[in-house]
């Protein structure tokens, strides 16, 4: 006998501050029951009002919700703000550890994550042996290991740097624990126990029609080397795609900074002579050759935490008459793919996850413009709905300097052609989750 497809579906927006975790339940009339999907379960940063044990308190309410069941997890990309919660401990008592008993049966994860292929493995087979794909994955593994030595070493200089480091923002890339193995062995570990997929562009997972039936699961990304060989690469420019600022004498802010950050004031703040210190010729010279030091090092991390974010899983769900997209944190060389593929089906999206936070590079113009359903009358039956997971303090840059998250430019756009929800929401009453309900029987 065919099973009717969900009716309903219920998508739950947890506040973990600058992160992403959501919960979706799709109801299904009869036997069948409920069936539950989590899409990511991290923060770097929590917000104002959050307890000191959110990730637990959001791990228990999962838990209430789906019972003893959880039926699959997604887990888009490494980064802290994606995985932290899936961290476990010696007492079993973390929020990983409460996920873990949870029994999921299908865990997702980009092809990039797979820890078991071996160096000379072949990988996904289309295209190219899996040298250039396996350099990726090992390459994407030891670069946290560059960003972490990166980021001690900056964390010395902190007062040469000023507020330069809050415009690169350290913490924004890597927090205390840039590898998150604890997460990563864990989710590891429960794919193990259920079944573990790890995607790229095209992969099929023939257990989502079991768990979810009636629901159409696409994998827009990330794509493989072979697939596309700039996928590690990203552009930190592109006025056609990204939500720059305006420019002036062809040169944004955020460029003209990084370009006479050494500049500025002949000697600004010079420092007062103590014995044993740099002789008085000198200590401007050394100041200065420190903070160039430090500014370097952080360069070097935003570049590995872009390729990073460029191996999001990007899903494109579809439920009877609604089409949901969640896109992790991809970026351009991530999106370029599946846009060039893929973009007459990204058309009639009903629901949009903002991606990365609302970063002026992950809602590339192209996919926005092609998106039928925004409207710019609120009333208008069907309009685009964006969810955003964010904090209201900015977690990364500023807008002095064209570098602040969310983007002000793309959240202006979001809230004038779509029916904007973000977890800024909950912030003033430190209320735990949104619920959005959506009727998956009409058009």
């Amino acid at each position: 006998m065919a099973i009717t497809p969900p009716h309903e579906l219920t998508l739950r927006c947890y506040g973990v501050g600058f992160g992403d975790c959501f919960l979706l339940t799709f109801h299904y009339k009869g036997t069948t029951g409920d069936r539950h999907m989590l899409i990511d379960f991290g923060c770097t940063q929590k917000p104002p009002k959050a307890g000191t044990n959110l990730m637990n308190a959001i791990a228990k309410d999962i838990t209430t919700v789906v019972g003893s069941k959880l039926h699959a997890v997604v887990a888009t990309h490494r980064h802290t703000d994606h995985i932290s919660g899936f961290a476990t401990n010696t007492k079993g008592d973390a929020p990983g550890d409460v996920i873990g008993a949870l029994n999921p049966d299908l865990v997702i994860q980009p092809w990039t994550e797979k820890l078991s292929a071996p160096i000379d493995s072949k990988g996904p087979k289309k295209g190219l042996s899996l040298a250039a794909n396996d350099a990726l994955r090992i390459a994407l593994q030891r670069m946290q290991d560059v960003a972490a030595m990166s980021l001690r070493e900056a964390e010395h200089l902190p007062k040469l740097l000023g507020s330069e480091v809050k415009f690169i923002s350290a913490d924004f890339v890597g927090e205390k624990g840039v590898k998150n193995l604890s997460a990563v062995k864990q989710l590891a570990k429960m794919g193990k126990k259920g079944k573990a997929a790890y995607v790229q562009y095209g992969s099929k997972v023939p257990l989502l029609k079991t768990l979810f039936p009636g629901v159409t699961f696409d994998v827009l990304g990330p794509p493989t080397i072979a697939q596309k060989k700039d996928v590690a690469d990203q552009n930190p420019r592109n006025a056609d795609e990204y939500w720059h600022f305006a420019r002036f004498w062809g040169v944004s802010a955020s460029t003209a900074r990084m370009a006479t950050a050494l500049d500025g004031k002949l000697f600004p703040g010079a420092a007062v002579y103590k014995r044993g210190g740099f002789p008085v010729q000198a200590r401007w010279f050394a100041s200065r050759l420190r903070t160039g030091r430090g500014q370097h090092l952080l360069r070097i991390v935003r570049a590995m935490d872009d390729a990073m974010n460029n191996t999001s899983v990007i899903l494109l769900i579809t439920a009877g008459t609604k089409k949901l997209l969640f896109p992790g944190d991809a970026q351009w060389e991530n999106w370029e793919h599946a846009l060039t593929h893929n973009l007459k089906d990204l058309e009639d999206v009903d629901v949009y996850k903002v991606g990365h936070h609302g970063s002026l590079n992950a809602t590339p113009k192209t996919l926005w413009n092609n998106f039928k359903k925004k409207s710019k009358k609120k009333t208008t039956a069907n309009r685009l709905t964006t969810v955003m997971s964010t904090v209201t303090d900015s977690k990364h840059g500023d807008p002095e300097h064209d570098s602040e998250v969310p983007r002000e430019k793309l959240v202006t756009a979001l809230r004038s052609f779509s029916t904007l929800r973000t977890t800024q929401e909950l912030e003033a009453d430190g209320d735990l989750v949104m619920k959005i309900t959506f009727d998956l029987t009409k058009a």
